[in-house]
């Protein structure tokens, strides 16, 4: 398309690139990291300078898919949509009731041979929604001898209920991470106890792989930095921001922009991009791989 058709079609779609402009204008102001907020907004004015998506100027969500699509290249937590009407059900509202259908994310407990527990966890639901379902699985697996929890497909969620789980594997920790946005750092602690403790001397298996984030994630790398647990699978998405509030944009749109990012006490970064590493490979069977570093009592050898 040549410079004179692209200027056409951008004129004609007047309403998108003002969404883009006061899009590139939020992320300058809020992003998590100042320098790399101010990247990314001057690559968002030059996809409106050049029409990037001015063809799609009729289909509101082939815009979003696109847009959210180039920046999660950036960072996966961006999420630019159309606010919900007056009389519709935001995402959050519709996500909160779809637990019921999931167990709150509680997807597989049991006790497999060798008095093994393992926890499968889908998803973080909010942990008003989802405490009994981990009371009852912490009852379960209390007389196991070691503990598999399984975070692979997790893309995160509700990080009280993360750090809930954190909590129970570290009951004497009181922080094992701090809150960086924008170059302020807060030390966050972790919650009251409303789990029961996990035995000091359980050994501990994570499984994560490429689409384990968020959430899930930060369990794994703070029970990993911590050396409470092993983690065997293979790297996670690396996706560490943290989300905001949805900010609003333009004509419905709005956007949630990641505006901090945590610092592991122990390590002094995050998994941002780089991903949670595990300690051992999965290979074809990660389950088995992690039963044998249960039986070997390897996650708790170098303590």
């Amino acid at each position: 398309m040549s410079i004179l058709a692209l200027a056409a079609v951008a004129a004609a779609c007047p309403q998108q690139s003002v969404v883009l402009d006061k899009l590139a204008d939020v992320i300058e102001a809020r992003y998590a990291n100042v320098h790399d907020g101010s990247v990314i907004a001057e690559q968002v004015r030059e996809w409106n300078a050049d029409a990037r998506y001015a063809a799609d100027c009729a289909n509101a969500n082939m815009f979003l898919e696109r847009l959210n699509r180039d920046l999660d290249a950036y960072d996966g937590h961006f999420h630019v949509e159309r606010a919900a009407a007056a009389d519709g059900e935001d995402w959050l509202l519709a996500w909160r009731r779809d637990a019921k259908s999931v167990n709150s994310g509680v997807r597989e407990v049991g006790v497999l041979e060798g008095n093994v527990g393992y926890l499968r966890i889908s998803s973080f639901y909010p942990w008003d929604i989802a405490r009994a379902k981990y009371l009852a699985a912490w009852t379960l697996l209390s007389d196991a001898k070691g503990l598999i929890i399984d975070l692979r497909q997790n893309g995160g969620g509700d990080a009280v209920t993360a750090t809930h789980l954190v909590r129970s594997a570290l009951a004497e920790t009181a922080s094992v991470q701090s809150i960086d946005r924008r170059g302020n750092l807060t030390r966050e602690v972790l919650p009251a106890a409303e789990l029961p403790a996990l035995p000091d001397n359980l050994p501990i298996v994570l499984l994560v792989d490429r689409r384990s984030a968020s959430a899930s994630e930060y369990v794994a790398y703070s029970l990993q930095q911590a050396k409470r647990a092993k983690v065997v699978g293979s790297r996670s998405a690396g996706a560490a921001s943290l989300m905001g509030s949805p900010v609003p944009l333009h004509d419905g749109f709005q956007v949630i922009i990641p505006e901090a990012r945590p610092a592991n006490i122990v390590s002094g970064r995050s998994w941002e991009g780089s991903g949670v590493v595990p300690d051992v490979r999965g290979g074809d069977d990660p389950l088995f791989v992690a039963r044998q570093l249960i039986a070997n009592g390897a996650s708790t050898a170098d303590r």
